[in-house]
C-alpha cells in the first residue's frame, strides 16, 4: 500500500516538474519566434512576442490537463500501447 502511495506521488512530483519545464522551453521559443517575426514585420513594437508567449503558456497548460486526464483514467504511460500488444 505504501509502494503505491510512493508512486502516486512521484508521478504527481514528476507531472508538475515537467509541466514548468514544458511551459518555460514553450515560452522561450515562443519569445524567440516572436521576436524574430516582429523584427520582420514592425519596426518598434512587440506584438508577436506577446502573442507567442502566451501560446506557450497554453500549450503547457494544455499538455498538464492532457497528462493529468490520463493518469485519473489510470492510464499512467504516455505511449499508446501498439495494435499488436492490444491483441494479446
Amino acid at each position: 500500500m505504501k509502494n503505491k502511495s510512493n508512486k502516486t506521488a512521484f508521478f504527481i512530483f514528476n507531472m508538475v516538474v515537467q509541466f514548468f519545464i514544458e511551459t518555460f522551453v514553450a515560452m522561450v521559443i515562443g519569445y524567440y519566434i516572436g521576436k524574430y517575426l516582429d523584427s520582420l514585420l514592425f519596426s518598434e513594437e512587440v506584438v508577436l512576442v506577446y502573442v507567442f508567449v502566451v501560446i506557450g503558456i497554453f500549450a503547457g497548460l494544455r499538455n498538464l490537463i492532457v497528462r493529468a486526464l490520463k493518469y485519473s483514467k489510470g492510464n499512467i504511460d504516455d505511449e499508446e500501447p501498439d495494435s499488436k500488444e492490444k491483441s494479446d
